[in-house]
């Protein structure tokens, strides 16, 4: 099962910066820091091969294992079944000195003198290989710095939530973590978000020492903290409803639900998978201290107040605004007029310049004849800035409709602006015919000289000088400003 959140648009105003950092902080540690590791292992299983100590460990280890114990002899049986196949011998000396290693009794049996007397040289010429070989694993970046579930210690707490065991760990880990650190730093702000990430990571750690406390192995990687981010995430957006992304074995979708809904499905799924867990070296615990570590915090920040609302709200407003658009098309589209209409003018209020809703708005005022609101309608199409391709577009198609369903209701202020971008917007024949109506008034509105020169200048630019010629006129009888005069004459040649 994949439950995913999908992130909003990143912007400069809550643009994930400890998020993007923390990223590139688990990406430095594994490949510089972690890089020469698997040269350390290498060499340290070449001298666990060469000094025999594999031949010894593995045949003490075979005597000492009770073969009803099936997990560690399924372990055995399948090393030696590839030794016996040819594969390389680093390699199985590598294997077999993790499984030694892995075994919760046997290592200390040895020391204890359990299986060799303690006193005999064969048991000396053990040790001092036993700890040569340890030498050599501990210089390895990743074996000091992983946590131990034999000891409390608050470097190796900290250091393995940034270290991977592979580079499919690592870009799994920071998919997620990008997908919810957008959303839980932008609620949080980056100084809480920090903090409660590392708090969440910790409480990871408490939920792996709990389950494997004595243990000798060992636990690595950032994804206790990420579900940490998976409680926060959950609990700081409540009933919010959120995007996200769903997998079941084949099925997939998008849907939209109370954020809330996603902690006992994260939860529950996590629980399941501990309990059946078999061997795979997912420290689902790890998850599930994780989670509700972030839950408990993201409780105390929504009782402190310390979440940003306007952040959370932003988006989730936007979902509800696409879907209640959504539904007022297909009210249109089933010419239910006054519904669509009802839907549509809280999404004005809101988005007073979405060409999309802005066209859908008039659409809707269009469908009745004589609506009152088509003038309300085509008044907000045509006071857009024209910033974009679309706004252009949408004024310039929108006018010749409305003239032809109703007279304009518009001031000569208003006309001769929408005059001189229906010019230069590429509708100059609607602009021409809005133009030539102010020209018949009896008084001139300001700007009039301006948009006539425009007109002209655009039909001696399209091959029709003869019919530039009237507007030069206008343009000159009716300015008396040098500049449009001067540019007049340089029309006329």
């Amino acid at each position: 099962m994949l439950i995913v959140p999908l992130h909003k648009k990143i912007s400069r105003d809550n643009f994930p910066l400890i998020t993007l950092l923390l990223v590139l902080l688990n990406v430095f540690v594994y490949f510089a820091l972690q890089g020469g590791d698997q040269d350390i292992q290498m060499e340290a299983a070449r001298y666990y091969q060469e000094s025999e100590l594999e031949t010894r460990e593995w045949e003490w280890l075979d005597e000492y294992v009770p073969y009803h114990d099936r997990d560690i002899r399924e372990d055995m049986e399948w090393v030696d079944s590839v030794a016996d196949e040819g594969y390389d011998e680093e390699f199985i000396a590598f294997v077999r000195g993790r499984i030694v290693s892995a075994h919760p009794d046997f290592l200390n049996a040895l020391r204890n003198g359990e299986i060799v007397a303690l006193d005999s040289e064969e048991y000396r010429d053990w040790l001092a290989d036993r700890e040569h070989y340890e030498a050599i694993l501990g210089e390895s970046f990743t074996e000091r710095y992983l946590l131990r579930y034999n000891e409390i210690n608050p470097v190796t707490s900290m250091s393995h939530m940034f270290m991977h065991g592979s580079v499919g760990h690592l870009l799994g880990n920071m998919l997620f973590l990008v997908l919810l650190g957008i959303l839980v730093e932008g609620a949080l702000g980056a100084r809480l978000f920090l903090a409660t990430y590392l708090i969440a990571g910790l409480g990871a750690v408490v939920a792996s020492l709990a389950v494997h406390w004595g243990s000798p192995g060992g636990g690595l990687g950032a994804s206790g903290a990420i579900a940490g981010l998976m409680g926060l995430f959950t609990v700081l957006y409540g009933k919010r409803k959120v995007r996200f992304f769903y997998w079941v074995w084949v099925y997939f979708d998008y849907v939209r639900a109370p954020a809330i809904v996603l902690l006992p499905a994260w939860l529950g799924w996590e629980l399941f998978q501990f309990l059946i867990d078999d061997g795979t070296n997912i420290a689902y615990e790890a998850h599930i201290g994780g989670i509700v570590t972030g839950a408990l915090l993201a409780l105390g920040v929504r009782q402190l107040g310390w979440q940003r609302d306007e952040f959370m709200d932003e988006e989730s407003q936007r979902d509800d605004d696409r879907e209640l658009m959504a539904a007022a098309q297909a009210d249109l589209v089933a010419l239910r007029v006054p519904q669509a209409k009802q839907k549509l003018r809280p999404l004005l209020e809101r988005h007073p310049q979405d060409t999309g809703l802005l066209k859908a708005w008039y659409g809707a005022c269009k469908l009745k004849a004589d609506d009152p609101d088509l003038h309300d309608a085509a008044a907000r199409i045509f006071a857009l800035p024209g910033k974009t391709p679309d706004e252009r577009q949408l004024l310039t198609e929108t006018f010749p409709d409305y003239r032809q369903r109703s007279k304009p209701k518009m001031n000569a202020s208003q006309a001769i602006r929408l005059a001189s971008r229906l010019i230069r917007w590429g509708a100059p024949e609607e602009g021409q015919l809005l133009l030539d109506r102010m020209l018949r008034l009896p008084k001139a509105p300001p700007g009039l000289a301006e948009v006539c020169l425009v007109l002209a200048r655009r039909l001696q630019a399209a091959g029709r000088a003869r019919e530039a010629v009237p507007y030069l006129d206008h343009a000159e009888r009716l300015s008396q400003d040098p500049a449009i005069i001067k540019a007049t004459k340089q029309l006329r040649g």
